[in-house]
């Protein structure tokens, strides 16, 4: 396996299907690979895009479950919430279904974060704990306060230089 330069455009699907398949197969080959055979610069470069491939996916099945929600996909399967829905269709435990549940919400309520998360901008850490801080400022602020964090974050600042930016929000 060898990994090389970051990709620059995004790659053209004729279907949501064909890019869940073209997903499944490349982190197939990740996980059958023989990542102690890997030099250590790719085996560094793996996380690094794998952790944005981790951002990438929280956004996505954020919106897919924010509008699977929205349209009560989940009763058509007997359920009575999205929460039970991911437990019994993707046999998921309850404390992952309400994470999923949580990500949902949070970027309904937290666009810009949602976006930074689908650009590969932010880890989902790093938006994790922004949601947190910024959800204790009032309504009307939070939009900036997120965009202020979210710039500061993708500039470099590290999570403890985050925090005092956070502090003196407040």
């Amino acid at each position: 396996m060898e990994v090389t330069s970051q990709m620059t455009t995004a790659p053209v699907f004729t279907s949501a299907d064909e890019a869940l398949a073209m997903l499944e197969s490349a982190l197939g080959y990740l996980a059958a690979a023989d990542a102690a055979q890997l030099p250590t610069e790719i085996q560094a470069r793996s996380l690094q895009v794998l952790e944005r491939a981790d951002a990438l996916a929280t956004a996505a099945r954020a919106q897919v479950l924010g509008a699977f929600t929205a349209r009560r996909g989940y009763c058509e399967d007997a359920d009575y919430s999205p929460r039970m829905w991911l437990i019994n269709q993707t046999r998921v435990t309850r404390g992952t279904a309400a994470g999923h549940v949580g990500w949902a919400r949070r970027a309904a309520a937290h666009p810009r974060l949602a976006a930074a998360l689908a650009a590969g901008g932010i880890s989902v850490s790093f938006a994790r704990v922004i949601c947190d801080w910024t959800d204790k400022l009032p309504v009307d602020s939070r939009d900036e306060a997120d965009r202020i964090l979210i710039d500061a974050a993708r500039s470099g600042l590290d999570l403890r230089d985050l925090t005092a930016l956070a502090v003196q929000m407040y």
